[in-house]
């Protein structure tokens, strides 16, 4: 049972990861788009908020990658909640 909780705690690290290039990819293009159509205010404040979520992502696969039984305690139980839902 614990080795299935560390194993699931590696692989939301993996989509983290995953999550976090996807997320960085889109928000430059954002970025750029935004920058081009003369809206250099709002382009700021996007790029602002992508890095703090690249921060915030960060964070949270170095805490996953830690304490992997948690990490996966709460992604099971995020995962219910949805499907709850």
């Amino acid at each position: 049972m614990i080795a299935a909780a560390g194993k699931l705690g590696i692989e939301i690290v993996k989509k983290l990861k995953f999550g976090k290039s996807y997320i960085g990819k889109q928000s430059k293009k954002g970025v750029t788009y935004l920058g081009n159509k003369g809206y250099a205010k709002s382009a700021r404040a996007l790029d602002i908020a992508a890095t703090k979520s690249n921060v915030a992502i960060n964070w949270s696969a170095k805490k996953a990658k830690e304490y992997p039984r948690i990490a996966s305690a709460i992604g099971g139980a995020a995962t219910i909640k949805f499907l709850d839902d």
